[in-house]
């Protein structure tokens, strides 16, 4: 109280007003008068501030909550709280989307050593949560109706020397103590700082399954909340050719500039000399690299993205590869697989290939057509190691996901005795991609990592140590597995226990997301980087309370910038 304050009786007797309306604020509304919101306390460190402001709480009898400058700022930008660089996080920007780690996206945006300040960015969405109706007016309880793109301010690194290391059923995060994730409650889902989860609490991850009411007639209900993807997703045409834009530039140029300009001066805009100008005029012929990229096939400028060809981007995914021609190769006795390919081929592009067995018990399919090759590798990748997921897949619906899962996992996975579905690669982007695509799509997956030992042969040829990603969906979310009667039954991702760890590096956060939360981890669990609002949040619920902003100078620059006087009274 005041008595506990020395001296500033001036303060007290200013303050006195602030006090009276928070006992009796209906006396103050009853007469019309004017409200006090706030006061700004001045003076040296040390001058009794923060005595003072809690000594106005104390006099009223309310609550009093308090925050530092710097955190003042975080309530616009979500930052302070930060997840360490190999953490996964799905990113859309200028309408592409891709799965990156939040370390390599942010790093982008800062030079050298350089961090401790947000950067604002623009055009960048990320994987949040769209909030669903509770069907309570006035409730401050927070639902997940499922996974939506939320549009991200600005991008935020610093060092730290500690994290926090979260593990729980089904993976880790790491991340300092102040950051918070996301838990499960009976009164939706709350924000917990990593140095205060415990044992046994439920992170928010995707897909989120959740139990609905209890029949008599059919027992429990349970549904599943995933990601609403576009409907009209799979109206776009793909280019089969690569697109060359310099060379159909320069074409292009050359003939619409025919009869306006010289031979002469067209070939020096462009770069190619006047003979190459006239030739293209003339119409002997077009550009190399447009005229040999056709020449010969018989393929189409565009296709359709058809569940037809989804399966076979799947099979190349799994089985193929590029090398100046486009090969599948299956085993023997996979004669079904071999007659499904074929046939979706023609379908698709209207070719035929060359069918051969090797003395390895393999069945190679090849298409001796360079720019079918160049067309697969574009979308998927080459190399064993290098193959990926197509990008546009992250904006398909469900059948579009299913017939390429279906390819890919009839090439590289088995159905288990138990049904679970099995799917094993050396590519990591790949899996950690079909993984985030399973938990949109409502499909739990889980990932283990193999070591397999060097030493092993095949073809003759030893092979070194290998890393190998396993994807396992269980049984009864095996979107293949027709027999299961009880859909759905994945495990929840528990805390099993929070460790305390030594570091020494930059850690990573997206600020400003909107509503303050992104979806990031080898599987989709949901992250909160912001601690303020929750602070104006329980002040909303006590009101009317005390929050004190201590050393707000740390807000802006000068005071002088913003208000032309460094003696101002502002409200909160």
């Amino acid at each position: 109280t005041f008595k506990d304050v020395a001296g500033c009786d001036e303060a007290k007797q200013e303050l006195q007003e602030v006090i009276e309306f928070l006992k009796e604020p209906q006396k103050f509304q009853r007469l019309g008068g004017r409200i006090p919101k706030g006061a700004l306390l001045l003076g040296p460190p040390g001058s009794g501030k923060t005595l003072l402001a809690k000594a106005v709480a104390g006099e009223a009898g309310v609550p009093f909550f308090s925050m530092s400058g710097s955190d003042f700022v975080e309530m616009f930008v979500g930052v302070g709280a930060s997840v360490t660089g190999d953490t996964p996080v799905l990113i859309r920007q200028d309408g592409a989307t891709h799965l990156t780690t939040i370390g390599e996206f942010v790093d982008g945006f800062y030079a050298d050593d350089d961090g401790g300040h947000v950067v604002p960015i623009e055009s960048v969405e990320t994987l949040g949560f769209e909030e669903r109706d509770s069907k309570f007016t006035g409730s401050s309880k927070t639902f997940v109706k499922g996974s939506a793109w939320r549009r991200v301010r600005g991008v935020y690194r610093h060092r730290v020397n500690e994290i926090y290391e979260i593990h729980y059923l089904g993976g880790v995060i790491r991340a300092t103590a102040d950051h918070s994730v996301f838990v499960r409650t009976r009164d939706g889902i709350k924000p917990v700082a990593a140095s205060e989860l415990k044992a046994g609490d439920v992170l928010v991850n995707l897909p989120l399954k959740v139990r609905g009411e209890y029949s008599p007639q059919h027992g429990t209900a349970h549904s599943v909340r995933a990601h609403s993807f576009p409907v009209d997703g799979a109206q776009r045409m793909l280019d089969v050719y690569d697109s060359h834009e310099e060379s159909r530039s320069q074409y292009d140029y050359a003939l619409a500039h025919q009869g306006e300009m010289s031979q002469a001066s067209i070939g020096a805009a462009i770069g190619v000399s006047q003979m190459t100008v006239s030739n293209w005029q003339r119409g002997r012929h077009e550009p190399r690299a447009l005229s040999a990229e056709r020449s010969g096939t018989n393929l189409p400028e565009q296709v359709p993205i058809t569940t037809d060809l989804m399966r076979l981007l799947g099979y190349y995914t799994a089985e193929g590869r590029e090398n100046s021609c486009l090969e599948f190769t299956f085993g023997t006795h996979e004669t079904d697989l071999h007659a499904d390919c074929v046939e979706r081929m023609e379908r698709v592009f209207g070719v035929r290939p060359r069918v051969r067995s090797t003395p390895d018990n393999s069945t190679k399919i090849t298409y001796h057509i360079a720019p079918l090759g160049r067309f697969f590798a574009r979308h998927c990748g080459t190399g064993s190691h290098a193959k990926h997921i197509p990008a546009f897949l992250w904006n398909l619906p469900r059948e579009y996901f299913d017939a390429y899962l279906t390819g890919y996992s009839l090439g590289d996975g088995y159905t288990t005795r138990e049904g679970k579905l099995s799917i094993t690669s050396v590519s990591q982007r790949l899996i950690r991609e079909l993984t985030w695509l399973c938990a949109m799509h409502g499909i739990k997956a889980g990932v283990r990592v193999m070591t397999m030992p060097a030493g092993r042969v095949i073809k003759s040829k030893p092979l070194p140590e290998t890393t190998a990603w396993n994807l396992i969906i269980g049984k009864t979310s095996n979107p293949f597995h027709k027999e299961t009667k009880i859909r759905d039954q994945a495990k929840k991702p528990i805390v099993r226990r929070v460790v305390r760890k030594a570091y020494d590096g930059f850690v990573y956060d997206l600020c400003g997301c909107d509503n303050e939360a992104f979806f990031g981890g080898e599987k989709p669990v949901l992250l909160h980087n912001s601690r303020v609002r929750d602070l104006f949040e329980q002040g909303k619920r006590n009101a009317p309370c005390i929050v004190f902003v201590d050393e707000i100078d740390a807000v802006g620059r000068s005071w002088s910038r913003w208000t032309g006087s460094s003696r101002t009274r502002v409200s909160s």
